[in-house]
């Protein structure tokens, strides 16, 4: 019982720290690309390229905890799995991108970090999707000399 609490106060934290990082990220450039500007493709790879580190970043913070959590005895990966930071970061991809390969899986407490890995993975991914949208017809109405 002690894991699973464990498990979720820290998936919690990490969810937290995620949405707050893509929260400021996404602000940041919306902000910044609210002034005019004479083309849209510049704007749109800063964009894109801000909002994809910004996913890695995630992904490697979820990495990161992975890691701790084996150290501290609050679970571990197993499977196709050789305890390096490559295993927790491929583990932490798959799981954030709700791809699930299943090659490595989690035990303990890891499997409750992992659920809400996925959940706030798909969140995040779709509220990317959305921003580039709203980005792209922002951007695209000001190229034309429209407003929004």
């Amino acid at each position: 019982m002690g894991q699973i609490v464990a498990g979720i106060a820290i998936s919690f934290g990490l969810v937290a720290a995620s949405l707050y990082l893509h929260f400021r990220v996404l602000r940041a450039m919306s902000l910044h690309f609210s002034k005019p500007k004479p083309t849209i493709k510049r704007p749109m790879m800063m964009v894109m390229t801000a909002i994809f580190l910004t996913h890695v970043a995630e992904i490697a913070l979820f990495a990161v905890a992975y890691s701790i959590m084996g150290f501290a005895g609050l679970g571990q990966l197993s499977g196709a799995y050789h305890s390096t930071p490559v295993d927790y970061f491929y583990f932490s991809i798959a799981t954030y991108s709700t791809l699930g390969i299943g090659d490595i899986f989690p035990d303990g407490a890891m499997r409750m970090v992992a659920g809400i890995e996925a959940l706030a993975g798909l969140l995040l991914i779709a509220w990317s999707a959305s921003f580039t949208y709203l980005m792209m017809e922002r951007l695209w109405a000001k190229e034309n000399g429209e407003e929004t």
